[in-house]
């Protein structure tokens, strides 16, 4: 009732507002307006000043230092550059330190890749080439498999299976000759339609069987979200929201088909731009704690829960939302996030502790009003920090 109450004075006095300028704007002659409205136009389509800037950060393991990809100015190609945190020294590098492409598929002793292969999923070894198949689908059904990650001690890997087959296809047209124009048929669930089938398999690295985790399967339907190993390598972790978005559980589910349920929530008034922030969970303190978002006292917050999900701890507390998730200290004892209690419209970074005192501390000075976004370290002890406004563009 308070959230819908201010959303209506605000909507009133936008409004009113709104009206006030175009009277305003009525009165002023179409040169006065032009001339007053001409050189942010030019800022922001000749010369682009209020494009986002594209500054992608990766840090290395140790927090020493990060690097990122950066056009050379004479030829305009891609350049790899490492930044110092410590010094401030910049030096052009032949060989990524960061993150590359496909080594989240690597197997922990990174001897071992998982690949995709005609829709199923493949193990190669790195050194000889060999493949070792890993799932066969049925060509008569329409099959896919989805985000396949090993277990920690890299002897099986957990994947999600999605079966399309029962679900309608939709005709969109392609863009090509305007004549004779091209047609995809798209798989396309509407509302009280089918969903796909989904369910999640455990399987060993030489291929030898697959275990289907015991999920249970509603009649119309739901959705998963987060699904990994949960820190060890005999549970997995699932996150399942329902047909209808209102109901969501986090369940720890062991490879012997033992199921338990460490979280779970009820919301019949939700936004669809909720579920993306609030979904997936942190683990912290080896595995014995998580840390995840939600919005059951009306206020999207952040809980510190232990693993069996027997205790519960607030750590954001007051009447504001949490914008985002940035960063766990945990050497320091900090949860850090985003939020701008005083001004929906701005984003700033903010700290509690880790102990549940529920102490608020805002981190991002308050002599710069907008919106905030910070790039943490490893260690949390250093962020790349990007800052705009609505007349400002991005500066890193």
């Amino acid at each position: 009732m308070i959230r819908t109450t201010i959303l209506i004075v605000f909507a009133s006095a936008a409004y009113f507002a709104t009206s006030f300028d175009s009277i305003h704007a009525q009165s002023q002659s179409p040169s006065t307006w032009q001339a007053k409205a001409l050189p942010r136009l030019q800022a922001i389509y000749d010369r682009g000043e209020f494009r986002p800037v594209s500054f992608q950060a990766s840090w290395l393991p140790d927090s020493t230092g990060f690097t990122v990809e950066e056009l050379d100015s004479q030829t305009k190609t891609p350049m790899l550059w490492y930044y110092n945190a410590e010094t401030g020294e910049r030096r052009k590098v032949e060989t990524p330190h960061g993150r590359q492409a496909g080594q989240d598929r690597l197997s922990p002793d990174g001897k071992q890749q998982l690949e995709f292969h005609n829709g199923d999923v493949f193990v190669r070894n790195v050194d000889s080439g060999e493949r070792t198949q890993l799932t066969k689908h049925d060509a008569e059904r329409d099959i896919s498999y989805h985000d396949p990650s090993w277990s920690p001690d890299g002897q099986r890997i957990v994947f999600v299976e999605s079966d399309s087959t029962e679900v309608r296809r939709r005709s969109v047209l392609v863009p090509g000759d305007p004549s004779y124009p091209g047609v995809r048929e798209d798989v396309f669930a509407r509302v009280g339609g089918k969903l796909p089938a989904l369910r999640i398999g455990v399987v060993d690295s030489r291929g030898k069987q697959i275990d289907w985790l015991p999920i249970e399967q509603p009649e119309q339907g739901f959705y998963l979200h987060q699904v990994e190993w949960a820190g060890n390598s005999g549970e997995v972790l699932v996150e399942i929201q329902s047909r209808f978005r209102d109901k969501r559980q986090l369940l720890l589910v062991s490879t012997d088909g033992a199921v338990k349920r460490i979280f779970d929530e009820t919301n019949e008034a939700w936004a669809v731009g909720s579920h993306g922030i609030n979904s997936g969970l942190e683990w912290i303190r080896d595995g014995e704690a998580f840390i995840v978002v939600s919005e059951k006292d009306g206020w999207r917050h952040a809980y510190l829960c232990s693993r069996d999900g027997m205790r519960e701890t607030k750590l954001t507390i007051g009447e504001y939302d949490l914008i985002n998730r940035a960063a766990i200290d945990e050497e320091g004892g900090w949860y850090y996030f985003y939020a701008s209690p005083e001004n929906g419209t701005q984003k700033y970074l903010h700290r509690v502790p880790l102990d549940g005192s529920g102490t608020l501390e805002r981190i991002t000075p308050a002599n710069q009003p907008g919106t905030h976004d910070y790039d943490f370290s490893p260690d949390c002890k250093w962020a790349v920090h990007t800052y705009s406004t609505v007349n400002s563009p991005p500066v890193v």
